[in-house]
């Protein structure tokens, strides 16, 4: 007991000497139980920077952050190649003309329509002194130098001259046209014919004849012979016949 007293007493003895000495330390030992006082040196140099350790494992990804504001705008880009073409649309209802334009467009019709009327009254008064085979009709002219030929090469030798095969489409037609057959004293081929259908008689163009100036009786398709064309006889009046035959050629102009 009186030992550890002393010890103690010894022990705080030697804390103060080595707080009021510089470089001294005291320690404890526990085995031998009691104080001893060490004399520090200066302090060492650091050691060196021990090796990186092992890579931890990712962190989980943190929550996004607030959306920043919008950059500038880029420079164009070059234009792209042009798409293909739409449809067309529907045309869009027609304008009402004005009123000058109507005026005049009238004005002009009605100026022809009088000079139309003027020539074919000169035309008309002429006709008994026209040339043989020259006879005319409103607008018409009707031509023949006496060539004959068959429905089909009448056709064409009327197409060729610019013309039609002659086709009376009234009385008065027909009337030019029975002048220049009386001239010839030849029957005459009119540019018509039931090829389509039997006893129904077409121009030309197609259309069904809407004059008529058949001779009593006809057409007949006389003794079952198919007469699919149309004669003009000494009377004037028509009758069908089978379109080889030789008859007189008069074009309408």
């Amino acid at each position: 007991m009186w030992n550890i007293q002393i010890v103690k007493v010894l022990g705080v003895l030697l804390l103060h000497v080595a707080l009021v000495t510089p470089g001294t330390q005291v320690c404890y030992d526990s085995n031998e139980n009691a104080y001893s006082i060490i004399t520090c040196g200066a302090p060492g140099k650091n050691g060196k920077n021990g090796i990186n350790g092992e890579r931890g494992e990712k962190g989980e990804t943190g929550p996004a952050g607030p959306r920043g504001l919008p950059g500038s705008q880029g420079p164009a880009g070059p234009s792209g190649a042009p798409g293909p073409r739409g449809e067309q649309g529907p045309p869009g209802a027609k304008g009402e003309s004005g009123d000058s334009a109507n005026l005049a467009l009238e004005d002009l019709k009605k100026r022809i329509l009088d000079l139309e009327r003027q020539l074919l009254s000169l035309l008309e008064q002429q006709n008994k002194g026209l040339p043989k085979g020259r006879a005319i009709s409103g607008k018409k002219i009707y031509i023949s130098d006496g060539t004959t030929a068959t429905y089909d090469e009448a056709i064409t030798i009327c197409k060729k001259a610019g013309g039609q095969l002659a086709t009376p489409q009234n009385s008065a037609e027909n009337n030019a046209i029975f002048t220049i057959r009386n001239q010839f004293s030849i029957y005459a081929v009119l540019g018509m014919n039931d090829k389509q259908k039997q006893g129904t008689f077409r121009y030309l163009n197609g259309a069904v004849i809407s004059y008529q100036n058949w001779d009593s009786g006809e057409p007949n398709n006389y003794r079952g012979i198919n007469e699919d064309c149309v004669e003009m006889r000494e009377s004037g009046g028509w009758n069908d016949y089978p379109c080889e035959s030789q008859k007189l050629v008069i074009c309408e102009f």
